[in-house]
């Protein structure tokens, strides 16, 4: 399925308040894939269902970034969890949440 219109929330932790923007979530057999687009340009997170949660790696191409995510679906319209970056020797860690939207 593809939720061309779906919302994103982002929180980081330590921080107040949060980042929405707009992405595109594909769910198809047991595999994710979430895209958007950064200040940066592109981002793109893929994945699989293991067990009851979604285990996602950030796809890229950038010199010293990794970023690594997991979601679950609570509902059918939401998914939520948590997310992990390193850049540059600094880790950033978060929440997020995704509203399903075709």
């Amino acid at each position: 399925m593809r939720y061309a219109n779906s919302v994103m929330t982002t929180y980081y932790d330590g921080y107040e308040g949060a980042e929405e923007e707009s992405c595109v979530v594909v769910i198809r057999d047991k595999e994710m894939v979430i895209e958007y687009q950064r200040k940066s340009g592109h981002s793109m997170y893929r994945g699989e269902l293991e067990g009851e949660r979604y285990n996602l790696d950030h796809v890229s191409e950038i010199e010293g970034f990794a970023a690594e995510a997991y979601l679950s679906q609570p509902e059918d319209n939401l998914l939520d969890g948590t997310w992990s970056e390193l850049e540059n020797g600094l880790r950033v860690t978060g929440t997020w949440d995704i509203e399903l939207k075709e």
